[in-house]
């Protein structure tokens, strides 16, 4: 890719999301992310064929910055007993979905969240997710401070349950993040340890 479409490219990016923290994702069009960027709606449907691609995109980078800052706090943390750090990761990770549920909703309910839907499993942030529980449950075992269990199982179980389209839906009921988060580690997370 040339350094000018690169540029086209991060141009319609930063247009979206200065639009979406303005006016919120439902309430900005495709026709209104062409026409600030200055360019033809030609052009931003090849380079991105709806609102929720451009969603995905902006929620890649968010992801990637999340997810090192989860590993600056696994480093600093390592001497913490595990069931903290734990419920730590988890309720980053379910405050972290909460700061876009609005973009979440947009890109779930999207009539073309198939061309951009990735297999959970086989998702990057999923799988780098599962592996830091693994670890951790590993962790435990070791220090004699976690149940009978199986870490690679659990940590399946555990990286899928606090998906958006879940944590969506709780806010819908009523719950507000923390609640979610709080609710999460007392009814997953606590019972894994042994309470000392």
């Amino acid at each position: 890719m040339s350094k000018e479409n690169d540029e086209l490219g991060q141009k319609i990016l930063d247009t979206a999301q200065a639009l979406f923290d303005k006016y919120g994702v439902e309430d900005v069009s495709m026709h209104q992310v062409a026409k600030t960027a200055g360019i033809g709606q030609g052009t931003l449907y090849r380079r991105y064929p709806s609102k929720s691609k451009i969603c995905f995109t902006l929620m890649e980078a968010k992801i990637d910055r999340f997810i090192e800052g989860l590993d600056v706090y696994l480093r600093e943390s390592e001497e913490d007993l595990v069931a903290h750090r734990l419920r730590t990761v988890m309720t980053k990770v379910i405050l972290h979905f909460n700061e876009d549920l609005e973009w979440l909703r947009v890109m779930l309910t999207s009539d073309r969240l198939e061309d951009t839907k990735n297999i959970l499993c086989e998702n990057p942030p999923f799988t780098y997710l599962r592996l830091q529980i693994q670890r951790l449950l590993e962790l435990a075992a070791e220090r004699e401070e976690l149940m009978p269990l199986d870490p690679q199982f659990t940590s399946v179980m555990l990286a899928s349950l606090p998906r958006a389209d879940i944590i969506l839906y709780m806010r819908d009921m009523g719950y507000s993040a923390e609640q979610i988060a709080e609710e999460y580690c007392r009814s997953f997370v606590d019972p894994l340890f042994i309470q000392r």
